[in-house]
Formats: structure tokens, C-alpha cells, sequence
């Protein structure tokens, strides 16, 4: 074999080594590609759904309080009429003329008894208690929100390492910490307590 044909079997090779290097440099860099185009798309899904998690989270704090200020106003009202209700027992016990006590008397029994309004003392504790319970669920709800709020955050801030990083498994780790911050805003909405508050 003469120095020229060994010479063009060599560039033969060395093209052919570099034609299968730029395949696959090619393949890579598509593959990183769509690596990337995943992320971004995952990033704007997680961004979605933490912004629907705040309403859902700022819409339960906005109830607890709501329903918190309702209760306390129905505890006031329902004492003031127990302090009227006393006020009228006390003067019916009094010296007056029997028809005016038995008017006083009349009067602190019918604060006391139910009425179309609502507005009996014993209707208007009732209705208290349900208030508050109604905003301590919505208290309770809310946290399972800020729990699923704080998850998706950690997700897209874990995303975008992962985008640097081109890491598969950071990423992975990100799905799964939104996934589980998705399942705890859905628990919450549902009215599970996440993860023992109450």
C-alpha cells in the first residue's frame, strides 16, 4: 500500500469518525432540548397552579376572618340581650305593681325564647358556635393551602435548578414536591386536616 491511498483510507476514517460524532452530538443536544422544553412547560404548569392554590389560600384566611368577626358580633348581641334579659328579671323581683313586673317578666322570657328572626339567646349561641366552627374549618383549610403553596414554590424554584443543573433527578424530586403540594390543597379543599392541623 503507497503513502497516498494509506493516506486517504485515513481521511476516509477520521470522516466517517466525525460524521458518527456529529450524530450524535446532534442527538444530544436534541435530547437536551426537549429536556429543557419539558421543564419550561412543567414550570408554567406548576406557576398555574400555584396561583389558583394562593386564591384558594388568600379566599379561606379571607372566611376564617369573615366568619370570625360574625361569630364574636353574634357572642355580643346574644350578651347583650342576656344583660337585658337580667335587667328585666331583676325589676320584675322588685317593689312595682304586680302588671308592671309581670310586664318586665313577660318581656325576659320572650328575649329568651326563639323567634322568626333568629334572635333568641339560645338561637343566637347556637348560631355562634356554628359561625366558629365554620371559621376555624376555614382556618384549618387554609393552612392545607399555605402547606400546598409552599410546596409548589419549592417545586418551580427546583424546576429552574434543574434547567441549570440538567438534572433528571432534581427534577423528578421537583414533580414530586408539586404533586404532593397539588394533593394537599385538594385534601384541604375536600376538608381534610393535612397533616394533623386542626
Amino acid at each position: 500500500m503507497e503513502a497516498s491511498e494509506a493516506k486517504d483510507l485515513i481521511d476516509e476514517a477520521i470522516e466517517r469518525t466525525e460524521e458518527q460524532l456529529g450524530r450524535e452530538d446532534s442527538l444530544e443536544r436534541v435530547a437536551e432540548r426537549t429536556f429543557r422544553d419539558r421543564l419550561s412547560v412543567l414550570i408554567g404548569i406548576f406557576a398555574v397552579c400555584l396561583a389558583v392554590v394562593h386564591m384558594a389560600a388568600a379566599g379561606s384566611a379571607r372566611d376564617s376572618l369573615l366568619l370570625g368577626i360574625e361569630a364574636s358580633d353574634t357572642f355580643s348581641y346574644m350578651q347583650a340581650k342576656i344583660i337585658r334579659e337580667t335587667v328585666f328579671k331583676t325589676a320584675g323581683g322588685s317593689n312595682a305593681g304586680s302588671v308592671q313586673r309581670e310586664s318586665w317578666m313577660n318581656e325576659a322570657k320572650r328575649l329568651r325564647q326563639p323567634d322568626r328572626a333568629g334572635h333568641g339567646i339560645g338561637q343566637l349561641q347556637l348560631k355562634g358556635e356554628e359561625l366558629r366552627r365554620e371559621g376555624n374549618a376555614a382556618a384549618v383549610a387554609g393552612e392545607g393551602y399555605e402547606l400546598g403553596e409552599t410546596a409548589l414554590q419549592m417545586a418551580i424554584v427546583l424546576l429552574s435548578i434543574a434547567l441549570v443543573a440538567r438534572s433528571r433527578h432534581i427534577a423528578y424530586g421537583a414533580c414530586t414536591l408539586a404533586v404532593l403540594g397539588i394533593g394537599s390543597a385538594i385534601l384541604a379543599r375536600a376538608g381534610f386536616a393535612v397533616l394533623g392541623f386542626a
